[in-house]
């Protein structure tokens, strides 16, 4: 293992069950091995949460990943989200409510659904004093999760690792922290969805948003091999005539402009640059000048877009849930995109992580020299 091999998890609610599929084929492509082949783990929202528990386990990669294979195998919304209907009914008028009244600053976060459930999932099973434990051991350097700062529109990424070192640009910066539930539920915290999380004296949420260089926080904690699992396909979407959208249309296309278009640009932007240096001669002096240096990165994306598929489990969710959702605008037909980041469902997740195993064993040969050649 190097000091420079990461991991980078990208957000996407639900979806994320397609990066366990992912990294259980890495696991027997790689014949199991003791301590992750990861040293760096940076994620964002539902990535954030997956990279946390694996950095907890990164002295036994694949016991951390059966723990959380069990859990995405085993999912039902209810331990994610309340799902009763008194819940999600107070919960909307409230919303609503909040929309009408004066603002009160000691009210409670505003949000369509009430995450509480997850935060005792979480509290339950991360074992945050490994993080620390694993970098003194070290088979760790770095775990980042980040955050949306409400104040000021700030990218926070949170870093826990072997130095203290901060960062600062445009929109986006670095802050050492010792990764704790309430980094997790911050960096997960959709907006509307769920409700902002307080650290410190600032309410933040899903890290995902507005995140203009997803890939930035590895490269600042010295990363310069990227294996990156998106929940999202690399390719051009299909463009499908619809009359007047509903709500929920709309609002799985504001989470994919959340989720996607800024991790994709910035994978055209890192393969760009890697392009430009490749044309510069090594004995050239401007080379050595640029702030700029060449990053060997293994994307691995889904070969079948999750929003596809999740319209076919829609029947078989809890009634209340059904109704709900039908009242923003999800259905079996309709709304796919968003009900595909917040279907916590057995036989989705389990569907999602074989079309991950698939799609990464399809790349061995990729995922084995990734691994082999060291920078």
């Amino acid at each position: 293992m190097t000091d420079s091999q990461a991991l980078v998890l990208s957000g996407g609610g639900a979806r994320a069950a397609y990066q366990i599929g992912v990294l259980n084929a890495v696991n027997e492509i790689l014949s199991q091995p003791k301590e992750s082949p990861f040293s760096i783990i940076t994620g964002v929202s539902a990535g954030a949460i997956n990279g946390t528990v694996l950095a907890t386990h990164n002295h036994q990669f694949s016991h951390g990943l059966a723990r959380l294979s069990k859990i995405w195998q085993n999912f039902q919304p209810n331990q994610v989200y309340k799902t009763g209907a008194g819940h999600l009914s107070k919960n909307f008028f409230h919303w609503l409510w909040a929309l009408a009244k004066p603002k009160n600053q000691n009210q409670k976060a505003i949000s369509l659904l009430d995450n509480s459930p997850l935060e005792s999932l979480l509290a339950s099973m991360v074992q945050f004093e490994s993080i620390d434990s694993n970098i003194q051991l070290g088979n760790l350097t770095a775990l980042c999760t980040t955050s949306y700062d409400y104040n000021n529109g700030d990218s926070v990424s949170f870093h826990q690792s072997t130095n203290n070192k901060s960062w600062k640009r445009y929109r986006r910066r670095g802050q050492a922290a010792t990764i704790s539930l309430d980094h997790l539920m911050a960096s997960a915290a959709i907006p509307v969805i769920f409700p902002s999380r307080k650290i410190g004296a600032t309410h933040y949420g899903d890290g995902a948003l507005r995140f203009l260089a997803p890939l930035s926080p590895a490269l600042h904690l010295n990363a310069n091999k990227l294996f990156v699992i998106t929940v999202n396909p690399l390719k051009a979407e299909e463009q499908k005539h619809t009359e007047i959208p509903s709500i929920g249309d709309i609002s799985g296309h504001l989470l994919n402009s959340i989720f996607v278009d800024s991790l994709e640009s910035d994978i055209e932007r890192l393969r760009r640059v890697n392009e430009l240096l490749s044309h510069i001669p090594d004995d050239d002096i401007i080379k050595s000048q640029l702030a700029l240096r060449p990053i060997d990165a293994l994307i691995i994306s889904p070969s079948i877009d999750p929003a596809e598929l999740a319209g076919q489990y829609f029947e078989a969710l809890p009634k209340s849930l059904k109704f709900f959702f039908k009242r923003i605008g999800i259905a079996a037909d309709k709304g796919e995109n968003i009900l595909s980041y917040l279907l916590f469902y057995a036989p989705f997740t389990q569907h999602l992580m074989q079309i991950g195993f698939q799609d990464a064993m399809q790349e061995k040969e990729a995922i084995t020299a990734f691994f082999s050649e060291q920078k």
